[in-house]
């Protein structure tokens, strides 16, 4: 797909990239008080100034590096907000704050997502956390990494072991939406325990390091998990759709296991919505 030597420099971009995002974030947390936000599109859905500020020093290094990139990026600082900017081979996914509820109530589970993916398929992740003090990283074929030590997924067999972790759309409440209460109902007994962290990037890399065993959730955007599913499937595991299948990525619905679990799962979480 690539050489070995341009895939060095894009990952170094992507990390860069990221890791710029990232002083934007913790440069707008104040010495006190709360962080400052509005609501977009849904009540419960939260943006900051932070956000915009982060997007706008990721896409800007990235852009800056390969203008002739495309870019899709969540607010549209620089570009479309939620759209690719342009028709291009290579197109960079950004997440500047994945996690916008836990940042805003000073919980320290947010990162910064910065994904390229070439003629559709996933090239290279990164999900940066500066609050937890961790990176993880993927390239494709050359396995994930987490703060630059390889990871695999867990070894975990049997669902009555596994620790799962889930997550709420902001649209829980409205007619003919699912609210993920009768799936949690549904797994809860048979596993180990669920944990809820708040952003579906962390997740997917929590997966992906073997602290949780799978993760799923609905109503998801690209940015939600374009590197995060990457750094899974580098780590040896597997990501589907609710199905089964691979519209992952713009289906909105994703389960993420160590690959042993995930037929299991799958049947206990059941199909989308």
């Amino acid at each position: 797909m690539s050489d070995r030597s341009e895939l060095d420099e894009l990952l170094a971009l992507a990390q860069r990239a990221a890791r710029r995002g990232a002083d934007a974030l913790l440069a707008h947390v104040p010495a006190q008080g709360t962080i400052r936000s509005e609501t977009k599109g849904r009540r419960r859905e939260l943006v900051t100034a932070a956000d915009r500020a982060a997007e706008s020093a990721v896409v800007g290094e990235l852009l800056a590096a390969r203008p002739d990139d495309a870019v899709l990026a969540e607010e549209g600082v620089l570009t479309p907000a939620g759209r690719a900017s342009r028709a291009a081979r290579d197109t960079w996914i950004v997440d500047p704050l994945d996690g916008t509820t836990n940042y805003v109530h000073g919980l320290p589970w947010y990162c910064v997502a910065v994904a390229l993916y070439r003629d559709g398929r996933p090239l290279v992740g990164v999900v940066h956390a500066p609050r937890l003090g961790h990176e993880w990283c993927a390239v494709h074929g050359r396995g994930a990494t987490k703060d630059g030590l390889p990871i695999t997924v867990s070894a975990t067999a049997e669902l009555a072991d596994a620790l799962l972790s889930t997550g709420f759309s902001y649209v829980r409440d409205e007619p003919g939406r699912d609210d993920n209460v009768e799936r949690i109902r549904a797994v809860l007994p048979r596993c180990r325990d669920l944990r809820r962290y708040g952003s579906a990037e962390l997740d997917l890399c929590l997966c992906a390091d073997g602290t949780v065993d799978g993760y799923w959730e609905l109503y998801l955007q690209p940015y939600d998990v374009a590197a995060g599913a990457l750094i899974v499937r580098e780590a040896g595991g597997r990501v589907t759709d609710l199905c089964g299948g691979e519209d992952w990525l713009h289906g909105g619905q994703l389960l993420a296991t160590n690959g042993r679990l995930h037929a299991e799962v799958l049947a206990a979480v059941g199909g989308p919505p």
